[in-house]
């Protein structure tokens, strides 16, 4: 407690307040300051957050021998988020970065900061997503093998974007090894290649499954985004309209259809279908995943125009 006192002067002296100021923006008055600098009385506890902040510290600071101010709050919250890892916390630090560089003062090493804080919350949400992920496996490899498929392919969706394609081919190949009469375990691998951008492999793959399993319609779904990106879009459509007819509930397929109508300049086609998805969401009741296709529909009719 001895360093409280002198600590508080040294930071407002910083800050270049005056005690009245600090006392104004601490709802105390300036005679309370006063006291606390001369060690007569100690803050509330419940006000060292609110001087700290002030000071652009943490409240530990306050208690160290020779506290340093960060060079605004900003910093001061990246701090906080840095030790607690909280998404509050994150968000606090963002929204005090978002401000200095709205208002026009954030400085290089605020932009690099901000940065930094982002960066800090992606690698969070990816731990967090990869712990949930494993959780609903766990829960669903016995007892619901759609849910359990639908979440490896998923997460093996997570895990191409952080650099991990090869280890989750070789995991799906290794399935397919041990499950050759699974056709979700060839789909997860058809999955896998197209996540790591592999569409002949992909393609290859969905190939030699549905000639095991002709009636898998996420196998013709993979097999015509395969098609798709090479440009084989005679071949693609076939694919769809299959997975279609096989499950009129599973819309992938159509999703996909709508996509390449748009990337053949046929954009009165993908408008339609676009149109069709948005309708079956919302028979469904699903009124929020219907404005996207609805607003996907617009911009065709647009085109077109």
């Amino acid at each position: 407690m001895n360093h409280l006192a002198a600590n508080l002067r040294k930071l407002r002296l910083e800050k270049q307040l005056t005690q009245e100021q600090c006392a104004a923006k601490l709802g105390v008055s300036a005679q309370s300051v006063s006291r606390w600098e001369t060690a007569a009385t100690l803050p509330d506890v419940m006000l060292l957050p609110d001087i700290a902040k002030l000071y652009d510290v943490l409240v530990d600071d306050l208690f160290k021998p020779s506290p340093k101010g960060y060079a605004n709050n900003a910093l001061r919250l990246l701090a906080v988020f840095e030790l607690s890892h909280k998404p509050e916390d994150f968000l606090a630090a963002a929204q005090e970065f978002d401000k200095l560089i709205r208002e026009g003062r954030a400085t290089a090493d605020d932009w690099r900061s901000c940065g930094v804080t982002h960066e800090y919350m992606v690698y969070h949400c990816i731990e967090k997503a990869t712990a949930c992920y494993a959780k609903a496996m766990d829960i669903s490899r016995s007892t619901d093998q759609e849910m359990y498929h639908r979440t490896v392919r998923q997460r093996t969706l997570l895990r191409s974007r952080i650099g991990q394609c090869e280890a989750c081919i070789s995991e799906q190949e290794e399935a397919v090894r041990l499950q050759p009469d699974n056709a979700d375990a060839w789909a997860d691998l058809a999955h896998a290649l197209s996540c790591a951008n592999q569409p002949e492999r992909t393609l290859c793959t969905c190939e030699e499954a549905l000639k095991r399993f002709p009636d898998s319609a996420i196998l013709h779904v993979f097999a015509g985004d395969a098609c798709r990106e090479l440009k084989r879009y005679d071949e693609a459509f076939p694919h769809w309209e299959t997975a279609i007819r096989l499950d009129d509930e599973f819309m992938d397929a159509m999703f996909s259809m709508a996509f390449c109508r748009g990337d053949m300049g046929q954009f009165d086609k993908a408008a339609s279908i676009w149109a069709d998805i948005a309708r079956r969401l919302e028979k469904r009741g699903l009124e929020i995943e219907a404005q996207w296709p609805r607003e996907m529909a617009e911009r065709c009719r647009e085109q077109v125009k």
